[in-house]
């Protein structure tokens, strides 16, 4: 019998991991919103973590976006307007609006979350929010009015006029993202792959990056400071000044601190590949990790390892469907016949890809598609409708299954949950 120690025990009522989960997924919404700088350079200036809001946006005209980053857990109610979550946060903004007039175009409360929309009444922020739209003001409203109500609230609680809260509501808008706050590195991830500098980098160098810029994000919450600045001691200037422009500077992510974390990765790396530990990269889809740890393995690109995740979702829905047409049975035959068929194109294409050298994913991803797109062309008759997203989707599953390598063999690592 195994006796109970903390090293062999887990704290079920600790709620710590989950308070650092949700600190992570707000630094990962502020390495979101640094990518699309990275994307679209015009988008904004900088972004500014934990000054005034979770996130400021800066736009290139000095106006600014300020968002508010909300969790809960998903199988808690939604968000609702008289949540004290939510009427903080709009409480901040009115405060906000005026205190810094005409600087924010918009205001944005972000949710991994959903809003409550049972009703139309004042707990319906989205609603409330479209009122307003229709008709800025509370004037000539029943004192009883749900919307005159939220309102007057929020002005109470924000120490400002109501007009001043029609104003700043009239700027707002909700994101409900609607995921668990653990699947957020995931998003991160594919944040990466949309730069058009990363699209061909490795999966897992993109999980490196990603990490990267997360904890540039971590960093600048972190009250501001990178590192000893000699400027606080040494200058002329008031202590209170120099901690300031310090402190700012460091809470400020701007367009070259993206690209230089990005340039890091486009460089050659010295690391070699078994260095990377699977175990520890979050944001893996559940039920493809092998899949995605075999393909990392063989450097195949990202975006070629998200498509196939894609392809294998689609095989898997026409599964369904075959089994609703034809019965379990046949359907299953007929899925077995399929990945034996892909089996072959599968094993030449790796043959034919190692012979070229390590490492070869890449290049046998693209030779499994020739093949494939061939067979496809030849005897499109016996592979059951299928189309090359679902050949390729068979490819993948033999991968998940261990059938397919793209590599030498390794030993697979678990992921941890």
């Amino acid at each position: 019998m195994t006796i109970a120690t903390p090293a062999t025990t887990l704290d079920v009522d600790d709620p710590g991991d989950d308070t650092i989960a949700r600190f992570n997924y707000q630094f990962s919404i502020a390495a979101i919103y640094l990518l699309k700088m990275a994307l679209d350079p015009s988008y904004a200036k900088s972004i500014i973590c934990e000054n005034f809001e979770d996130l400021i946006v800066q736009k290139d005209d000095d106006s600014f976006e300020a968002i508010q980053v909300k969790t809960r857990d998903r199988k808690h109610p939604a968000f609702k307007l008289t949540d004290d979550a939510v009427e903080k946060s709009l409480t901040r903004f009115a405060k906000l609006e005026a205190r810094f007039p005409g600087k924010f175009l918009q205001y944005k409360f972000l949710t991994n979350h959903e809003l409550w929309e049972g009703k139309e009444n004042g707990q319906n922020l989205a609603w409330i929010l479209q009122e307003i739209e229709k008709k800025p003001t509370i004037k000539r409203l029943r004192s009883t009015s749900p919307k005159r109500i939220a309102i007057e609230n929020i002005a109470r609680r924000a120490e400002v006029s109501p007009e001043t809260v029609v104003l700043t509501l009239s700027k707002t808008i909700c994101i409900t993202r609607r995921e668990d706050v653990t699947s957020i590195d995931r998003a991160v991830q594919n944040a990466v792959g949309e730069c058009r500098q990363c699209e061909d980098l490795p999966y897992k160098t993109v999980v490196k990056l990603s990490e990267d810029i997360v904890a540039a994000a971590h960093r600048a919450s972190c009250k501001g400071r990178l590192a000893f600045e000699a400027k606080l001691y040494t200058s002329d200037l008031p202590y209170e000044d120099v901690f300031t422009e310090v402190a700012l500077r460091g809470k400020t992510l701007s367009l070259p601190i993206i690209n230089e974390l990005i340039d890091r990765y486009l460089a050659p790396q010295d690391e070699p590949v078994e260095m990377f530990d699977y175990s520890s990269a979050r944001g893996l889809p559940k039920g493809l990790e092998k899949m995605f740890q075999k393909m990392a393995e063989g450097e195949v690109e990202a975006r070629r390892i998200d498509v196939m995740a894609d392809s294998v979702r689609s095989l898997e829905v026409l599964k369904i469907r075959w089994v609703m047409k034809f019965g379990a049975v046949k359907a299953k035959e007929m899925y077995n016949d399929l990945l034996s068929r892909i089996l072959h194109d599968c094993v030449e294409a790796q043959i034919e890809a190692e012979k070229l050298g390590k490492p070869y994913g890449s290049e046998q991803y693209r030779l499994t598609r020739l093949r494939l797109e061939n067979r496809l062309s030849t005897e499109k008759a016996k592979l059951y409708g299928c189309k090359i997203d679902h050949l390729m989707g068979a490819a993948g599953i033999l991968t998940e299954n261990c059938k397919n390598w793209w590599s030498d063999k390794f030993d697979l690592q678990e992921i941890k949950p």
